[in-house]
């Protein structure tokens, strides 16, 4: 069984690295900490990365590898993604073997969502809803849901922001950033998520209601964002 799992972690290891190389990236395996390009504190001093990539001499990402996305040290992982933010173009990434996200260029550059980008996917699924196209635009409606938590998670270096949803959530109400309100309202709406998403019927009374509940989520987490 240890075996087994050393060998995942090692594959997940290669799988990731590969990937970074194959865009051009410089990557260092098991980097020593003096090998990143600053220095961390003393009570930081004992952490060891699994992977260094260096997208530029002022820009990169410290990355550490888990295989599973549950019982994860997340408090210890803030504190270090927030000591290693302190360095402006650097970033911390955990990823897991159950990541929602893929492993791309995603992770290099954070694009802020624009007003007139934001403007324009409600004015999107606001002609989804006027058309009947109930289905379509909560599913629409969900991942800019989506969207929005995992950057605000990324913004405020929880390093969450790449894992299955329900975990996602559920970190950034032990974290504090959603409220309880928040909270429940996401786990519900995330049920009916499921069940639109795998065929299953849901009453249309019910989902005009879910639709207006995720709008209000959506404006909420709009709200939030950092500028």
């Amino acid at each position: 069984m240890c075996v087994d799992r050393i060998s995942i972690n090692s594959l997940l290891k290669q799988k990731v690295s590969e990937c970074y190389i194959s865009q051009g990236y410089e990557v260092i395996q098991h980097p020593h900490i003096h090998q990143l390009p600053f220095a961390l504190s003393l009570d930081l001093s004992s952490y060891a990365p699994d992977l260094l990539v260096k997208i530029s001499d002022q820009h990169g990402l410290v990355i550490t590898i888990a295989d599973f996305a549950t019982n994860l040290p997340i408090s210890s992982y803030c504190k270090i993604a927030r000591a290693i933010a302190e360095h402006s173009g650097w970033r911390f990434l955990l990823i897991t073997g159950e990541d929602a996200t893929p492993i791309a260029e995603e992770d290099i550059a954070d694009p802020k969502l624009t007003r007139s980008q934001i403007l324009h996917r409600k004015e999107r699924i606001a002609k989804l809803i006027s058309i009947g196209e109930h289905e379509p635009a909560f599913l629409a409606l969900w991942i800019f849901a989506e969207v929005l938590m995992r950057r605000h998670a990324r913004q405020v270096s929880i390093p969450i922001d790449r894992m299955p949803t329900i975990l996602m959530i559920q970190h950034l109400y032990a974290q504090s950033e959603i409220s309880g309100d928040q909270f429940e309202r996401a786990i519900a709406l995330n049920e009916i998520r499921n069940r639109v998403a795998h065929g299953f019927p849901v009453k249309s009374v019910n989902l005009n209601e879910a639709i207006e509940k995720l709008l209000n989520l959506v404006d909420e987490f709009i709200a939030a964002e950092k500028h």
